[in-house]
């Protein structure tokens, strides 16, 4: 049998099995690393209910960082809000290595993946401090982008209202 095949034995499991046969899956699928990153995100785009997704982004985030790219195109691109939910969710359980992907979000114009993104880095917490203001420091400070980052830096806790205040 083959690594491919055994992915596919354990996804099956994810949508079909008990609580214990998910669970199980889901470490499996973890360990077996950046080979099941496709097949997941795939499964996580897919029209399945969102328990399954909660699965798949858990299965993601244990990967790390081999997944993050594919990640970020799922929350990039695809339409339904409860994909780039769960994906945000997996990149903000991957953390730090998500970091300078979820910031480049705030450069583009859909507002709904610029907040998942914002939650995201806010979950991911003090890893994400410093390139926010790094990213603070590099952008207009009357852009949108600019606007997310501050809000999202003084929902971890890491700016004065003042300086919140300002920018509104």
């Amino acid at each position: 049998m083959t690594n491919m095949d055994n992915i596919k034995i354990e996804i099956e499991k994810l949508i079909n099995g008990n609580l214990n046969e998910r669970r199980e899956a889901v470490r499996v699928l973890a360990e077996t690393g950046a080979d099941a990153t496709e097949p997941l995100v795939l499964l996580l785009c897919s029209d399945v209910d969102n328990d399954i997704r909660w699965y798949a982004s858990s299965a993601l985030a244990k990967i790390g960082e081999p997944a993050v790219e594919s990640l970020m195109l799922a929350l990039r691109n695809y339409p339904d809000d409860n994909v780039k939910r769960y994906a945000a969710a997996a990149l903000a359980g991957i953390g730090g290595p998500a970091v300078s992907e979820l910031l480049e979000v705030f450069n583009e114009d859909d507002s709904i993946t610029r907040g998942f993104a914002s939650k995201a880095l806010i979950r991911i917490g003090e890893p994400a401090v410093q390139p926010l203001n790094r990213f603070i420091s590099e952008t207009d400070p009357e852009s949108i982008s600019h606007r997310c980052a501050v809000i999202t830096l003084h929902k971890l806790g890491s700016e004065e209202p003042e300086s919140v205040e300002k920018i509104l």
